[in-house]
């Protein structure tokens, strides 16, 4: 069995983060929107913040199973897609908070992540 590469390895572990984000937000959706910047604790934004996190979940089954294919033209994909995703968080989250608090640092986190993440599948691309 041949080692992984480093693409892949990362995709991995960029899909259990958000397979962990996604159970996170199904069982325990007021923790999540508080450490995202956006506590809510009642009512239909509940299912707004667990609807996200079926949104993650399904994000990391799809990354996952591109993975084990060794696709790395579908893992660059999914990695500009979690990059439009985290910048998207990060927009709708500002907006909401008006300032910079270190709540953001999640969003900026998965901005960073998923760009590494695409450099380096288009490097192995090549």
């Amino acid at each position: 069995m041949s080692a992984l590469s480093p693409g892949i390895s990362l995709s991995f572990l960029a899909a259990c983060a958000l397979l962990g984000i996604g159970v996170l937000a199904l069982f325990a959706p007021e923790k999540l929107a508080a450490a995202y910047g956006l506590p809510v604790s009642e009512g239909n934004a509940l299912g707004f913040v667990r609807a996200t996190g079926a949104r993650d979940a399904i994000l990391a089954a799809a990354i996952l199973a591109t993975a084990l294919r060794h696709d790395l033209v579908g893992l660059a994909i999914f990695a500009a897609l979690g990059f439009l995703l985290s910048a998207f968080d990060l927009a709708i989250a500002y907006a909401h908070l008006r300032r910079l608090r270190r709540e953001l640092l999640a969003h900026l986190g998965g901005i960073l992540g998923f760009s590494v993440l695409l450099i380096i599948l288009i490097a192995e691309l090549r």
